[in-house]
C-alpha cells in the first residue's frame, strides 16, 4: 500500500466506504428525494412531517417511512428515526440536496471522533456555509434581527463584522471558501444540511434538541456533542460540490412564519447559555420575536 491510500484509510475514505450506512431524511414540502449517490447497501429512513412525499417513495436501499401526525420540525424528525438505525454511521441528509456517489465515499468514515460533511452550493450556484465558529451573544442578535442578509453572504462589511461579533475573530468568508479541513468541535459547528457522525454519539446525548422547530439545532447538537465527547473534530471532506437548494424544503409556511421559528430558535439558543451577554441578547431579541408572533396571529 502507497502512502496516499494510507493517508485515503486514515481519513476513513477506504474500507470504510464499504461500510453501510443508515441516511435520515425529513420530508417536509417537497415531492421526491434523490438517493442514487447513494451505495446499494445503505439504508433510508424517510420521516415525513407532512403528505407531499408518498410513504414508498424510496422504494430501493432498504427503505423505512415514520409518518408524523403534524409537523414537528426538522430535529425531531430526525431523533423519531433513531430507533430504526442499525448501521455504525448515519448521514442526516436535507431533502433538496443533490449528491453523487463520490460524496458517498467522502461521507464515510470510521473514526467516531469525526463529524463529516461536503462542500455545497446553493441554487444559484453560490458556496454555503458548512462550518462556523460558535456564535457569541453579539452573533446572536445578528442572526435573530438577520443582518447577514442585510449585509450580503461575501460583502467586506460582514467579513469585518465576524471578527468583532464571533469569539475567535476569525472572518466568515475563510470558512465560505474552505473546500476542505478539520476543526475541532469544541470551537466550530457544522451544518446538519449534510452531515455524517457515529450513530452511537448521536443517541448517546439524546439526539437533536426537539425544542428547536428549525433552525440553530444543528449548532446546539454540535455543542451538546463537544462538552460530551471533547476528542471530536468536524471534518469538511472536500470534492466537487454537491448542490442544496437552501430553503427548498421548507413547504407552503410563509416567510413570516419560517423568521418566527428563526428567532425563536436563536433566542432559546441564548437561553441555553449563562451570562451578561447572553442575558441581554435575548432582552434584544424580544421586541422582534412579539413584532413576529404578533404578525404570525394576525394572518393565520
Amino acid at each position: 500500500m502507497n502512502a496516499a491510500s494510507s493517508a485515503a484509510m486514515r481519513r476513513g475514505v477506504g474500507s470504510a466506504a464499504l461500510e453501510p450506512v443508515t441516511v435520515v431524511y425529513v420530508a417536509y414540502g417537497v415531492t421526491a428525494i434523490d438517493v442514487a449517490w447513494l451505495d446499494a447497501r445503505d439504508a433510508v429512513v424517510v420521516v415525513h412531517n407532512d403528505d407531499l412525499l408518498p410513504v414508498g417513495a424510496v422504494a430501493t436501499h432498504n427503505a423505512a417511512d415514520v409518518v408524523m401526525a403534524r409537523n414537528v420540525g426538522f430535529g425531531a424528525g430526525v431523533n423519531a428515526a433513531l430507533d430504526l438505525v442499525r448501521t455504525d454511521r448515519v448521514i442526516v441528509c436535507n431533502p433538496d440536496t443533490q449528491l453523487t456517489a463520490d460524496h458517498r465515499r467522502l461521507l464515510a468514515s470510521d473514526d467516531p471522533d469525526e463529524l463529516v460533511t461536503v462542500v455545497l452550493e446553493d441554487s444559484r450556484g453560490e458556496p454555503t456555509w458548512a462550518v462556523l465558529p460558535y456564535p457569541g451573544s453579539l452573533a446572536a442578535v445578528a442572526m435573530g434581527y438577520r443582518l447577514g442578509r442585510v449585509m450580503g453572504r461575501r460583502s467586506r462589511l460582514r467579513d469585518r463584522a465576524s471578527r468583532w461579533l464571533t469569539p475567535p475573530r476569525t472572518p466568515y468568508r475563510e470558512f465560505l471558501t474552505a473546500s476542505s479541513g478539520s476543526w475541532p468541535l469544541a470551537a466550530h459547528w457544522v451544518s446538519a444540511a449534510v452531515v455524517s457522525l457515529a450513530t452511537q454519539r448521536l443517541r448517546a446525548v439524546g439526539g437533536f434538541d426537539a425544542g428547536y422547530f428549525l433552525y440553530m439545532e444543528d449548532v446546539d447538537l454540535c455543542a451538546r456533542l463537544a462538552a460530551r465527547f471533547p476528542s471530536m473534530r468536524v471534518r469538511v471532506a472536500g470534492g466537487v460540490p454537491g448542490r442544496h437548494a437552501v430553503g427548498g424544503s421548507k413547504g407552503p409556511r410563509r416567510p413570516v412564519a419560517i423568521e418566527a421559528d428563526r428567532i425563536n430558535s436563536v433566542a432559546r439558543y441564548c437561553s441555553r447559555h449563562r451570562g451578561l451577554g447572553w442575558r441581554l441578547a435575548s432582552a434584544v431579541l424580544r421586541p422582534r420575536m412579539w413584532w413576529l408572533a404578533f404578525r404570525v396571529r394576525e394572518r393565520p
